[in-house]
Parts: C-alpha cells; structure tokens; sequence
C-alpha cells in the first residue's frame, strides 16, 4: 500500500509548507492524481486523514481529483484523451487521429497539490 508513504511524505510538506506561510491551521487539500499512477484516491484519503493526525492538517478535507491521461503523437503532434479501459492492458496507445503508434504520455502519470487553504495565526 504505497498510499500511506505517498500521504506521509505529503504531510510531511504541508507541514512545512504551512510553518512558513504561518498557517495556524490546514483546512483543505487539493490534490490530481493521473490515472495512470495506480494511486486509489479513496486509499490515498484514508492514509491522508491518519497520517495528518497531530499536524497542522488534521481535520482537514482532502480533495482529490483524477486526471485523465493525455498523449501527444510525435508523427503529427496532436494531443488527446486516452480512452479509459478497466484494464491497462486492454489499453490501445495510438493517435486517434493519425493512427501512428508514435506517442508519448504527456499526462496522467503525476501526483500534483494544487491547492492549499488554511487558517493564518
């Protein structure tokens, strides 16, 4: 369960980063996670509410927000939306458009904190 290092390391910076923006308190937590990061948002909040306890972000409300994932195609260089399959091997990585099988992934493999509100002292 890779979820609860992830949210340990995550309150670990919001930790910090709230001591220096001289937060009091940390009330809400937006988070993206791509689709392709095999992270399980509801794990992810679960970690996340233990591993906040006694820190500045406990009691907070964590948002987390799935990104699709985004090819780019380096024959014609157009980006889309990938299809989601239930399975990733059922995964069909070609351009929708040019049908070149010449892509790469430009997102849906991040983690990323968006946004942080809190209270300051």
């Amino acid at each position: 369960m890779h979820e609860l290092s992830l949210a340990t390391n995550l309150i670990d910076y919001l930790e910090k980063l709230g001591k220096e923006q001289g937060l009091n308190r940390i009330n809400e937590v937006f988070i993206e996670v791509g689709e392709l990061t095999h992270i399980d948002p509801r794990q992810l909040r679960f970690s996340l509410k233990i591993a906040s306890e006694g820190t500045l972000a406990a009691q907070s409300k964590f948002f987390i927000k799935r990104k699709k994932v985004v090819i780019k195609c380096k024959k014609c260089g157009k980006g889309s939306q990938l299809r989601t399959k239930e399975m990733i091997a059922q995964y069909s990585i070609t351009c929708p458009l040019c049908g070149s099988s010449e892509v790469g992934i430009d997102q849906g493999r991040e983690m990323v904190l968006k946004r942080v509100r809190g209270i300051k002292k």
